[in-house]
């Protein structure tokens, strides 16, 4: 593949974490849980990755439970969260632009008992912290808003909204997987606090109760994830078996993957600051050569609040799998929304929720630039998509 232009959906895997895998894949393969020296050894690398993790995002060891990545989080966070709390109310909040596993966990909370608000959000895909202030009620427990849209990229007011669940006494949980490497957080009760360099302080976030990341969104090896859980923050465990992750996610852990995600990530946060700043340029610039160039689009999200390289735009008149099989066809991949729905050919519902006109809706493309992109690869793919975009209108006598 000559462009690689799907990094929201899998990142290339960071030669530093490959690095700190290998070991543990070759000659360190004991079990973590073990006693004898190579069980400890890994058990010790674990504990490593534990606190380079806790160290990038400002928050205490403790607080990191491993996972297979977001999937799991969403639903250990989500279904955990209720299970161990519902004798104190059964009222959650979420948005209808929410990921996949964030959403069928709540379905799935429904026939548990829950009742749940929908938040709508505007035509950015935004979600206002009144909106949700107002949403809360005495028997609210848990607020489930993502930090990023794996879609079209927009960023919540997510330091809005934790202050409005702290002060109202409500958990509030993020699914923070897009975000995680590419934002930068302060949790808050850091025992990092002070190891990044100076000017690096970010966004303080200390009414989030519980976050989840995925390893392979910022470079790290796929199957791998992490849910933050704040000291206090009352969960039950979803996987039953051993006493692994302060008995909150039973199995023998994956001490290639995690050690490899913890590398990832360090190297990730050390270059946020000035990789955001390339890849925001970068994307502005085809946002912009794409409207100035392909008449009848759209750009999906806020222009304002979003990822970095996210761009998500909609074409009338086309249809996105055949736009996606000529650009992969001329060497470039990009995807159609989601990667966990564009095979499906249906019409994403976050596209849906932000009032995409129905010429469009069915023509939207999704491109995402990494720190690796050029910018010789971001105009061969605009000049490739103006072609595309041409040809199948042309065909349908557009």
């Amino acid at each position: 593949m000559a462009i690689y232009l799907d990094n929201a959906a899998s990142m290339k895997t960071r030669a530093e974490a490959l690095a700190a895998a290998m070991p543990y894949l070759a000659e360190e393969y004991g079990n973590p849980s073990s006693l004898h020296s190579p069980g400890l050894s890994a058990k010790k690398a674990i504990q490593k990755a534990r606190e380079d993790i806790a160290t990038c995002l400002w928050c205490k060891p403790s607080e990191i439970v491993f996972t297979s990545g977001g999937t799991e989080s969403d639903n250990l966070a989500i279904k955990g969260y209720f299970e161990a709390n519902c004798a104190r109310g059964k009222h959650i909040i979420t948005t209808n632009i929410e990921h996949h596993a964030v959403g069928g966990s709540i379905a799935w909370l429904r026939g548990m008992g829950a009742e749940v608000t929908v938040l709508p959000v505007n035509g950015d895909g935004l979600v206002s912290a009144s909106q949700v202030a107002a949403a809360i009620r005495p028997d609210t427990i848990l607020i489930a808003i993502q930090f990023a849209n794996n879609e079209i990229g927009t960023i919540q007011p997510v330091a809005e909204i934790a202050a409005v669940a702290k002060e109202r006494g409500v958990a509030f949980f993020t699914d923070a997987v897009q975000a995680v490497g590419h934002v930068p957080f302060a949790l808050g009760s850091s025992e990092g606090a002070g190891k990044l360099p100076p000017g690096d302080t970010p966004y303080n976030y200390q009414g989030i109760a519980m976050l989840a990341g995925s390893a392979h969104k910022f470079g790290g090896p796929k199957g791998t994830g992490f849910l933050f859980v704040r000291e206090g923050t009352k969960i039950a465990p979803q996987m039953h078996g051993g006493p692994q992750e302060m008995r909150l996610r039973a199995g023998t852990e994956n001490v290639a993957g995690i050690v490899g995600m913890a590398a990832a990530l360090v190297v990730s946060c050390r270059e946020l600051r000035e990789s955001s700043r390339r890849v925001r340029a970068l994307g502005n610039m085809m946002i912009d050569r794409i409207t100035a160039e392909i008449p009848d689009v759209r750009v999906n999200g806020s222009r304002v609040s979003r990822l970095a390289g996210n761009v998500s735009v909609s074409f009338a008149g086309v249809e996105a799998a055949s736009v996606l099989v000529l650009m992969d066809m001329a060497g470039i991949a990009c995807s159609g929304g989601s990667a966990c729905t564009s095979a499906s050919g249906e019409v994403s519902h976050v596209i849906r929720a932000i009032g995409v006109p129905a010429e469009y809706e069915k023509g939207t493309v999704r491109m995402t630039i990494s720190s690796e992109t050029t910018q010789a690869e971001v105009d061969a793919a605009v000049t490739a998509l103006a072609g595309v975009v041409a040809k199948l209108r042309a065909g349908r006598n557009y």
